[in-house]
């Protein structure tokens, strides 16, 4: 045999090292894939760098729209150590500062209802932000108006003016339903065990100049129906209809002059009301 030759046996690499040397290769390509996914930054934080660059370019709208993304992704996205009420609370707060500034009052309040609901220890951080909202003498005596109740209805304990008497409040015309339930019942779904109340409707008005209610049409049959699982967790709709049969019901926010008629709110954000009779109802 020549001297150069080698046979090929001798060439050829061994089996076990063959798998050795693929493995050290996924070993070393795992580590360069998580290295590369550690210094790439989340979605969470590529918000937040967007956030502080459109708010330090005066980009309010752009800066909305990030706020409102990380409140909107927070539960999955955020790090556990911004997932606390207190710092949902914060992030409505920003956003109720940063929808003021392009103009969008409605955002604004609704923000701070939000942030109020969440966190109601921010009550007087509620307060002050509302105070420097833009708005007319009538929006803020009926904006005003409604979070003094729901500031002494979620945080008592804060120090807060109480609200004004009833003779002093503002009014405004409103609707409501009379509530009549046709059925409640209890079935199994694919999600388990529910409660289910359908319910019969009629409609009041109130008309605020004339301090007036009358009836707008006849009874709707089959108006609407709320559902519950037995097990949990309550819907506070499904216990707001419930407790409104053979009552009324307001689905929205109702004026400070009636709002010690009406028990409630029942959502969070300060609406759905439930009263045994219209307040100061005539003829």
């Amino acid at each position: 045999m020549h001297a150069d030759k080698v046979p090929l046996a001798e060439l050829a690499v061994p089996p076990h090292t063959a798998q050795v040397t693929c493995a050290r290769s996924i070993c070393w390509l795992s580590l360069l894939v998580v290295g590369i996914s550690a210094c790439a930054p989340t979605a969470w934080q590529r918000h937040q760098a967007a956030l502080h660059e459109h708010t330090a370019n005066a980009e309010w709208k752009a800066a909305t729209a990030d706020q409102q993304w990380l409140i909107s992704n927070a539960f999955l996205q955020a790090p556990v150590e911004d997932r606390s009420r207190a710092a949902e609370g914060a992030r409505y707060l920003r956003l109720a500062q940063l929808a003021a500034k392009t103009g969008d009052t409605r955002t604004a309040v609704q923000a701070l209802r939000d942030a109020l609901a969440t966190d109601p220890s921010r009550a007087n951080a509620v307060r002050a932000q509302l105070d420097a909202l833009p708005l007319s003498p009538t929006e803020a005596a009926h904006v005003k108006s409604e979070f003094a109740w729901n500031i002494a209805a979620l945080a008592p304990g804060e120090d807060a003016a109480e609200p004004p008497e009833p003779a002093a409040l503002a009014c405004w015309s409103y609707r409501v339903q009379e509530v009549r339930i046709r059925q409640e019942r209890t079935m199994r779904t694919a999600d388990g065990m529910e409660r289910q109340v359908t319910y019969d409707t009629r409609s009041w008005v109130y008309d605020a100049p004339t301090r007036h209610w009358s009836v707008d049409g006849g009874w709707v049959s089959d108006s609407g129906t709320e559902t519950e699982p037995v097990d949990g967790p309550q819907r506070p709709r499904y216990r707001a209809l419930v407790t409104a049969n053979h009552e009324y019901l307001a689905d929205g926010t109702v004026p400070p002059c009636h709002r010690q008629a009406w028990q409630g709110p029942f959502e969070a954000d300060g609406t759905v009301f439930v009263a045994q009779e219209l307040p100061g109802a005539q003829g």
